[in-house]
């Protein structure tokens, strides 16, 4: 009997003593090695929701990049992407559509249905502002992307009819100034060209790419992103 009573204590003791070790101040230290803390969520437009990969004006969420990207990564990818969203409707859906998931990882994909609708600058630069402020709580890595590269832009604008090459260039420079004053925090990096590859090449209309074209799209997005993924093993 008297073994018994050392024996008790002393494991007591010793379990005890290893769940205090994890523990500094109250707070926990140890690191989880799951990834199950970690969601990636894809917002925004038809680019994000695959929008002409199989037939051309029909979503088709199982062939996005949002889709192709899952295929690299060992952590769930969302697709919050909503064709002809507006920043000002990203804005409105984000508790709803990001913020609800609780995701680690957020790629911002918007902008492109402003420029179309005749949106002012300042319009989308307040509603992208507040969207990063949203979703900025110093822990969560945010990444927004380009919706365009210059020649894309020249030729967006020659849709709008916006055709004089000084006024196209005016306008560049002032969206090119947006992006950059917008991944200004330290949690905020700009994916400057997601159309490597893709656009005039792997096309279902003059805007949206097609499979193989959202395929090599989630390539573009995988190299921005990998660097962040290896450093927290989120790869597969």
């Amino acid at each position: 009997m008297r073994k018994i009573f050392i024996i008790v204590p002393l494991v007591i003791f010793l379990l005890l003593t290893a769940c205090a070790g994890n523990f500094v101040g109250g707070v926990s230290t140890k690191k989880s090695s799951s990834n199950e803390t970690f969601t990636l969520v894809c917002f925004g437009n038809s680019l994000t929701s695959g929008h002409g990969a199989v037939i051309p004006g029909v979503d088709s969420p199982e062939k996005s990049y949002p889709a192709f990207l899952q295929n690299k990564v060992s952590i769930p990818v969302i697709n919050a992407g909503k064709t002809g969203d507006t920043t000002a409707q990203g804005l409105s859906r984000i508790n709803n559509d990001v913020l609800s998931k609780n995701p680690r990882i957020v790629i911002i994909e918007l902008g492109a249905n402003d420029l179309f609708q005749g949106v002012s600058l300042t319009t989308t630069y307040e509603n992208l502002k507040k969207i990063i402020s949203m979703l900025n709580d110093g822990n969560r890595r945010i990444y927004l992307a380009k919706f365009y590269t210059e020649t894309i832009a020249r030729d967006m604008m020659n849709m709008l009819q916006i055709t004089g090459y000084n006024e196209q260039t005016a306008v560049l420079d002032l969206y090119d100034s947006m992006f950059n004053e917008l991944v200004l925090s330290d949690n905020i990096v700009l994916i400057d060209d997601i159309w490597a590859g893709v656009w005039g090449i792997h096309m279902s209309d003059h805007i949206h790419p097609n499979e193989k074209g959202y395929e090599i799209m989630a390539d573009n997005y995988f190299n921005a992103l990998k660097p962040y993924l290896q450093e927290n093993n989120l790869l597969r």
